[in-house]
């Protein structure tokens, strides 16, 4: 039987491949043990014509109500996970919706729609065309507690152009990351140097550099390759939002 509603900590290993890049990474971190926001991910099975199934919304407030009880009153972040999103081959950064800051069940539902909607946007299609891959995308949907950053920034353990894992290259912002991943603002930039992590940036994340160094060396081994990370610190807490 297909999954069509499963938190991140139930995922097993067989169903992660439907759980879309970011669904199926963040069930393995969670499990694995990393600092990854309590969430669930509503499978492509969840949708008929275009429409959630009647089971797959009460599935969704069986969730809802589990991560209130263990956190109480939160907000939440919806995000698209789509098969063929944050591989090695694509990433379609910012060319999904992404819908943050919401509070109750019939804003989810909406949120979830137009996440799931959005796979079907022109540039989502472009971009599929670019890549080589089959332009009616097929999408999970991640819905996660929401981190209300202080910081969020985007780590690369290897130089994007180059390859050269000599220094691991950083941009931040201040506040939620989405404008930083679509690349609508001007970050701030860091470096954390190998083999000791010394960092180089502004001193705002200096106290945190170590932390993230080694949250960076460790994705590297779980992962097994170099790793594009995207993380937020929030009352001082390191978070891993993607990797």
């Amino acid at each position: 039987m297909e999954p069509i509603v499963r938190s991140l900590r139930e995922i097993t290993p067989a169903e992660r491949q439907v759980a879309g890049g970011k669904g199926g990474t963040l069930s393995r971190l969670i499990q694995a043990g990393y600092p990854v926001p309590d969430g669930f991910v509503v499978f492509p099975e969840a949708f008929v014509a275009d429409e959630l199934t009647g089971e797959a919304w009460d599935m969704v407030l069986d969730q809802l109500e589990r991560i209130r009880r263990k956190n109480g009153e939160t907000a939440f972040a919806v995000r698209s996970s789509a098969l063929a999103e944050d591989s090695a081959f694509a990433s379609f950064a910012g060319e999904f919706e992404t819908v943050l800051d919401i509070h109750t069940n019939e804003r989810v539902r909406a949120s979830i729609y137009q996440v799931y909607h959005s796979r079907l946007a022109e540039r989502v299609k472009a971009y599929s065309r670019a890549k080589g891959l089959d332009e009616q995308q097929r999408i999970a949907i991640v819905v996660q507690k929401l981190i209300r950053a202080d910081i969020s920034g985007i780590l690369f353990t290897a130089d994007p152009v180059t390859g050269s894992r000599l220094t691991m290259n950083g941009n931040y912002v201040y506040g939620f990351g989405e404008e930083l991943v679509s690349g609508e603002v001007e970050p701030y930039v860091f470096n954390l140097a190998r083999p000791g992590g010394e960092y180089e940036g502004s001193p705002d994340l200096k106290r945190y550099a170590k932390a993230l160094f080694k949250l960076a060396l460790k994705l590297e081994v779980e992962l097994g390759s170099p790793q594009d990370i995207e993380w937020a610190l929030m009352d001082g807490e390191l978070y891993l939002l993607q990797s």
